[in-house]
C-alpha cells in the first residue's frame, strides 16, 4: 500500500514538473512486469500504462453495452447445464459424457485468458470485443442444427475458447475505463451481471426446452449475443496494450506479488465446489424426482438468482460487514453452513443448499475481484488474464472431480470433500483479514 501510494506521488509530481522522473524501481520487474533496462528512443516507454495519463472515463451508456455483452456470453456459457438430462437421453450417452458439455466449454477458460493477454497486445478492447461476440454467435447458431454428440462437443469447446477472450477484454475494458475509487463497485456491478446471465440462462434454457426443445435454447443464446454485436460499436476506440510486455514470465511476476497468488485461490476454491453442486443438481433431482420435466430443473436455478440479486448492493453489505475481507469470510462460512443440506433425499433440501452455496458465493464473487486488481501492481491484463486463467481452471475442474467421487464413493464422501475445500478456502482468508485498500 506504501508503495502504491509512492508510486502515486511521483505520478502527480511528474505531471506538474517539467523535469521527467527517472527512478530506478519505476522499471523494476516486480512493480510493473517492465524489463528494468531503459528505454532508447523515448521517456513514455519507460512508464506502464497504468501509470501514463487516464483513459476516458466509462460512460453510463458504454457500461450497460459492456453489461448486455456479459449477460449474453454468461447465458450461453451456463445455460445449458440443467439440459443435460435431455441431451443425455436425446443423444442415448451416459450422464458422465452429457457432463462434458460443461466441462469442455468451462476448461478452456482457464487456458485461454493467458494466450488472449498476448491478443491483447495487438488490438484493442473494442475490437477483441466484436470479433470474438460476432465468431460466438455463428458457433452458437451452428450448435443448435447438430446431429451428433460428437459435433455438439466440438462446438461447446469452441464457445469455451472465444468466451474467455469475451470476458477478458470486458474486464479489462472496464478497468482501464474506471476511476480508482470506481473500480470495485464496477467491478461488483459486472460479476453481478455474470451471475444474472448464468443463473437466468439456466432458468430460461429450462422452459425453452419444455416448450420448443434443446436446440431452440441454443438458438436463442445465439440471438442474445449477436443483439450485443451492433451496441459494441458503441464503445470508444481505445488503443492497444502493446507498449506492455505479456510474456510467461512476466505472468508469473504476477503470480510472485507477496500475498496475491494466496488471495486470487479464494474465488478459486469456492467456484470449485459451487460449480460441483450446480453441475451434479440435474441429475440429483431425475434421481429424487425422476418424472421432472426440464422445466422443473431449470426452477431450481431460481433461489440461485434472487440470491444473485444481492450483488447490486454490494457496497452496502461491505460497509455493514466492516470491510471487503470480512464480507469474503461471511461468504465462505455460509457456503460451510450450507453442505450438510446436500445430505437429504429431498428436492427441498437441494433447493436450499443451492440457495445457501449461492448467497455466500454472490459474497465472495463480487467482492474478490476489485480486491485483487487494486492489491496487484501488475497492468490490468495481466492480473485479470492470471486470474480468469485460475478460477475457471478450478471451476472446470469442480465440474468434474468432486461428481467422480459422488458416483464412487457416495454422498458423505461427496459432502467431506466439499467440506474440506471451503475449510481451506477459509484458511486462506483469515490469511488476507488484514488487507484493507
Amino acid at each position: 500500500l506504501r508503495l502504491t501510494e509512492t508510486l502515486n506521488f511521483l505520478q502527480n509530481y511528474e505531471m506538474t514538473s517539467k523535469f521527467p522522473i527517472t527512478a530506478p524501481f519505476l522499471l523494476c520487474p516486480s512493480a510493473t512486469g517492465r524489463s528494468c533496462q531503459p528505454p532508447q528512443n523515448h521517456a513514455e516507454e519507460a512508464v506502464p500504462m497504468s501509470m501514463r495519463s487516464p483513459a476516458p472515463s466509462l460512460g453510463k451508456v458504454e457500461f450497460l453495452v459492456l453489461l448486455w455483452t456479459t449477460f449474453a456470453a454468461f447465458a450461453a456459457l451456463y445455460g445449458p447445464q440443467p439440459l443435460l438430462p435431455v441431451i443425455q437421453q436425446h443423444f442415448g450417452v451416459g450422464s458422465q459424457s452429457a457432463s462434458l458439455l460443461m466441462t469442455l466449454a468451462i476448461l478452456p477458460l482457464g487456458l485461454a485468458p493467458v494466450c488472449y493477454g498476448y491478443i491483447l497486445n495487438l488490438c484493442s478492447t473494442r475490437r477483441l470485443l466484436q470479433l470474438t461476440t460476432a465468431l460466438c454467435a455463428f458457433v452458437l447458431l451452428a450448435a443448435s442444427f447438430t446431429t451428433a454428440f460428437w459435433q455438439l462437443l466440438a462446438l461447446r469447446t469452441l464457445t469455451g475458447l472465444l468466451v474467455p477472450a469475451i470476458l477478458l477484454a470486458l474486464m479489462t475494458h472496464i478497468s482501464l475505463h474506471s476511476r480508482q475509487e470506481s473500480l470495485q463497485r464496477a467491478m461488483a456491478i459486472y460479476t453481478t451481471t455474470t451471475m444474472f446471465g448464468a443463473f437466468l440462462g439456466r432458468i430460461g434454457s429450462g422452459f425453452i426446452t419444455s416448450w420448443l426443445g434443446w436446440q431452440a435454447a441454443f438458438l436463442t443464446y445465439a440471438l442474445l449475443l449477436g443483439s450485443a454485436l451492433p451496441c459494441l460499436l458503441l464503445l470508444q476506440r481505445t488503443r492497444s496494450t502493446q507498449h506492455d510486455v505479456f510474456s510467461p514470465a512476466h505472468l508469473l511476476g504476477v503470480l510472485r506479488q507477496p500475498g496475491l497468488l494466496l488471495l486470487m485461490l479464494i474465488g478459486p476454491l469456492c467456484i470449485f465446489a459451487h460449480a460441483s453442486v450446480l453441475n451434479l443438481a440435474p441429475f440429483r433431482m431425475r434421481e429424487l424426482l425422476p418424472d421432472a420435466g426440464s422445466w422443473a430443473t431449470g426452477l431450481l436455478y431460481v433461489p440461485a438468482f434472487i440470491c444473485s440479486l444481492l450483488g447490486i448492493f454490494s457496497k452496502k453489505i461491505i460497509r455493514l460487514l466492516h470491510g471487503e475481507m470480512r464480507t469474503i469470510r461471511c461468504g465462505v462460512l455460509l457456503f460451510l453452513a450450507s453442505v450438510p443440506s446436500l445430505l437429504p433425499s429431498s428436492p427441498l433440501s437441494l433447493l436450499l443448499a443451492i440457495f445457501g452455496m449461492t448467497t455466500g458465493f454472490v459474497l465472495v464473487y463480487t467482492t474478490l475481484p476489485g480486491v485483487v486488481n487494486r492489491m496487484s501492481l501488475a497492468e490490468k491484463n495481466m492480473t485479470n488474464g492470471v486470474y480468469l486463467s485460475v478460477y475457471y481452471t478450478f471451476s472446470a475442474l469442480g465440474t468434474w472431480l468432486p461428481v467422480m467421487v459422488y458416483s464412487h464413493f457416495g454422498i458423505v464422501s461427496y459432502v467431506l470433500c466439499l467440506t474440506g475445500v471451503f475449510a481451506l478456502a477459509l484458511s486462506l482468508v483469515r490469511k488476507n483479514l488484514t488487507i484493507n485498500l
